[in-house]
């Protein structure tokens, strides 16, 4: 594949470029707002509370090089401080959570929008080329979680539909195929094979093509057969995946309202809620109901005293012969 061309470049440049404003803007409209209200906001901090540097951190990095990432619009979450570098290829109803990094950024991919994976050049580790790598691809309804880390430095990475891959784990050049548990911690080294239906233990470490049989669990490092999976086991880690579909549903709305609190709890009840009168009546009936309750589960203590006290009293009363 060719290098970029100028038109590319100066399209990067000119897109870096309103990005930035774009970000000055906005913080010096939500300063000069907070100076014009000049009051203490509801949690009683300072108005002038917006003074942070300007962040060139980027949800989704394209490379000139080595391509952009592709996510589906109907994926279910993407977490804004997660990271997609490069060829990463994300499909319908998967998830990416908090502070996961998927970088594909060692492929000669500038043009490539495919959405499988192209055939690499068998040659590339020869002729000393650092274009050796390949894409990230992510089938449908998987779930990365928190802290995962995905790379495709020697290879494709090729993930299929239903995979749970568990907090902090690692993916090198690998492939795991469709309703895959991968542990949390755990490491899968370049050119592993997880097979369908396989259980890869928190913490173990797939060495460099090992091949994980379906239905299997591996735990240890390095990684081991322990056992095979019950048909029960086989069906949970498709329960799972669809149950971290749900929760990524509830999450898409996450960055709607901002970083900054509103001013009152009236108008954060109006943001969040489609009928925000009935709903703050309501939340008043349920806290007054609270108090009351608390209120009467407050009296048997007190009386229960008062008869802990006089009983104490009879002993002393009929010793001294009262």
């Amino acid at each position: 594949m060719s290098s970029a061309s100028l038109w590319m470049r100066f399209r990067q440049t000119l897109g870096r470029s309103l990005r930035e404003m774009g970000q000055a803007l906005d913080r010096v409209g939500v300063r000069g707002q907070q100076i014009a209200h000049g009051r203490k906001r509801l949690v009683g901090d300072d108005p002038h509370i917006f003074d942070d540097f300007l962040s060139r951190h980027r949800h989704q990095m394209p490379l000139l090089e080595r391509g952009s990432p592709r996510v589906d619009d109907h994926i279910a979450y993407l977490a804004p401080c997660s990271t997609l570098i490069g060829s990463v290829r994300i499909g319908p109803g998967s998830s990416v959570w908090y502070k996961a990094i998927l970088r594909a950024d060692s492929c000669e991919n500038a043009y490539n929008d495919d959405v499988e994976p192209w055939k690499l050049n068998e040659q590339r580790f020869q002729d000393g080329s650092s274009s050796v790598g390949g894409a990230i691809y992510i089938g449908s309804n998987s779930n990365v979680q928190d802290g995962c880390v995905i790379t495709a430095r020697k290879n494709h990475t090729v993930i299929g539909d239903g995979v749970t891959i568990g907090h902090l784990a690692q993916i090198h050049s690998a492939t795991v195929h469709d309703h895959c548990l991968i542990g949390m911690g755990s490491i899968l080294l370049e050119g592993s094979v997880v097979e369908e239906e396989a259980f890869v233990a928190a913490g173990a470490v797939v060495q460099p093509n090992t091949v994980v049989s379906s239905g299997e669990l591996w735990v240890g490092n390095p990684a081991r057969k322990l056992r095979d999976l019950t048909e029960q086991e086989r069906e949970k880690l498709h329960y799972q995946a669809s149950e971290y579909v749900k929760v990524a549903q509830g999450q898409r709305g996450v960055m709607e309202l901002g970083g900054n609190l509103p001013d009152t709890l009236i108008e954060h009840a109006m943001l969040a809620s489609p009928e925000p009168i009935e709903n703050a009546t309501v939340d008043n009936e349920h806290v007054d109901s609270a108090e009351s309750n608390l209120k009467t589960k407050n009296e048997p203590i007190e009386t229960s005293e008062a008869q802990v006290e006089a009983e104490e009293e009879q002993p002393l009363k009929a010793a001294s012969g009262q």
